[in-house]
């Protein structure tokens, strides 16, 4: 009597265990297998690498921080940080690893244009403040 009742409780979870072991081989493993791989992908960027980020931003990597990378993109080498998860894909790889953009000196000239260029924007700051004030009193005169 009790060896019967032990094989009806193996014969009832037969299929549940069955169907575990299904979902295991073709679900749960194959998805960890992808994820160990874009975590590699991820791991081996290097500068150079041109990539694309979940957002569909297209840019070279520039520099790799330790959960983080800096790429630039763009005509104008626009830079900008992502984490490293937000990394979609290398779509090309670089041997030669790619310097970091600097931006260029400024100049004495080129100092001095800006200088002369904020003095210019104070004064004008100034005299539409001034014209405010003007318009200010001129609006208190005409109420009176």
């Amino acid at each position: 009597m009790e060896n019967s009742t032990a094989s009806s409780y193996l014969i009832t979870f037969l299929p549940l265990i069955l169907i575990f072991v299904a979902f295991w081989f073709f679900l749960i493993r194959p998805q960890k297998k992808r994820d160990q791989k874009t975590q590699e992908m991820r791991n081996s960027v290097q500068p150079g690498d041109e990539i694309v980020t979940i957002g569909g931003v297209v840019g070279k990597v520039l520099s790799v921080k330790e959960d983080a990378i800096v790429i630039y993109c763009g005509s104008d080498k626009t830079k900008m940080e992502f984490k490293k998860w937000a990394i979609s894909e290398v779509t090309r790889k670089n041997e030669k690893p790619v310097k970091e953009v600097k931006e260029p000196e400024k100049t004495e000239s080129a100092e001095a244009a800006e200088v002369h260029t904020k003095k210019k924007i104070r004064k004008l700051v100034k005299k539409t403040d001034d014209e405010a004030a003007e318009d200010a009193g001129q609006a208190d005169n005409t109420e009176k």
